[in-house]
């Protein structure tokens, strides 16, 4: 990352040279030439004044010679006044040049501060911008230190939730296993609850059979001993005698709830049966359409019922439950009215 930076400060300096070389290029022939003309004139002053001091020369040592040569030296300060005044003409001419040149190099000098001014500002922006970079790379840097982190932590989490996601598997395969195990221990226990209905059913109907032909031969034997006419009784006289009280077989037989049925009770007034079971519940059903129809399930206890009772006016039933806690639901609405559990 430090070379990087490095790099990128490199070729920002190699373009910053080069555009100021870029800049400066066009004006280069212009500096040059206005060197030579700064040069010429003051070669061309030089000159100027030498020339004013052999006039001076010339003008006081003329009033001194013979007249030998006064027609020579009046030749010779002709042609040297024609030439000092064409002298005099370039040198007016160089000068108002070398104003002209001052005046471009008062521009161009002007125009060299500006530059140089765009240089510095250029200058403390690329400080300010490399500066910038500088804090941006260490940003940079910083981030990809938290997202390496963040990455790390992201394969921590995954696997962790893959982890869970196979032990959830586990354990909803496990009760999977253990439903269809209970549901198989259910079948059968109702399979056993079937057969022992059966089975009493039988022992029922035969215990009736036996009781019905021992009063039948009772009441023979008693009509026997009445003195007096005899009596004769037939089949269909001796099946008017029957004996009330005692169930003959089943008439409902349904699931009353998810487990054992610990109490049932009627109620005093309709043909309505309440049942309390392990499932802490009470259910009402009514039993007077011929069929076994719910009317309602009370829920509100927090342990298997073991007893239920109606009132006398059979609106209300109370209920004991195993955490020693005894409820009254209305049987109207079915909501709890009472309820007094242990503290």
């Amino acid at each position: 990352m430090a070379m990087k930076q490095e790099n990128w400060r490199d070729l920002i300096a190699d373009r910053l040279r080069e555009r100021n070389k870029n800049e400066t290029s066009r004006y280069a022939e212009i500096i040059h030439y206005n060197n030579r003309l700064f040069d010429t004139a003051v070669k061309l002053r030089q000159e100027n004044l030498d020339l004013k001091i052999d006039k001076k020369i010339r003008d006081s040592a003329g009033g001194g010679s013979g007249s030998s040569v006064a027609g020579f030296n009046a030749d010779v300060g002709a042609i040297t006044n024609a030439q000092i005044q064409a002298l005099e003409k370039k040198v007016l001419a160089q000068q108002e040049e070398l104003t002209e040149l001052h005046k471009r190099k008062g521009e161009h000098s002007q125009m060299v501060i500006t530059l140089n001014q765009k240089l510095s500002d250029l200058q403390r922006l690329l400080s300010e911008k490399e500066r910038a970079l500088a804090d941006q790379t260490a940003l940079c840097i910083s981030l990809k230190d938290e997202l390496e982190e963040v990455k790390t932590s992201h394969v921590t989490i995954k696997d962790e939730s893959l982890a869970s996601q196979l032990r959830a598997n586990a354990a909803e395969d496990k009760l999977r296993a253990v439903q269809d195990e209970n549901t198989k221990l259910l079948n059968l226990l109702m399979e056993y609850k079937s057969r022992d209905a059966e089975t009493m059913n039988k022992e029922n109907d035969k215990f009736f059979k036996e009781k019905k032909a021992r009063i039948e031969s009772e009441l023979e034997r008693a009509i026997r001993d009445i003195p007096g006419p005899s009596v004769g009784l037939g089949a269909g006289d001796l099946d008017r005698f029957d004996v009330d009280g005692l169930p003959e077989g089943v008439e409902f037989k349904f699931d009353a709830h998810d487990g054992e049925v610990n109490a049932v009770r009627w109620s005093p007034i309709e043909r309505i049966v309440a049942t309390g079971g392990a499932d802490r519940k009470v259910k009402l059903w009514d039993v007077g359409k011929g069929v076994c129809e719910q009317r309602g399930v009370l829920v509100g206890s927090n342990q298997g019922i073991n007893s239920v009772e109606f009132d006398t006016t059979g609106s209300m039933i109370l209920a004991a439950s195993n955490d020693s806690a005894s409820r009254m639901w209305s049987v109207v609405d079915h909501r709890l009215r009472v309820s007094t559990e242990k503290i």
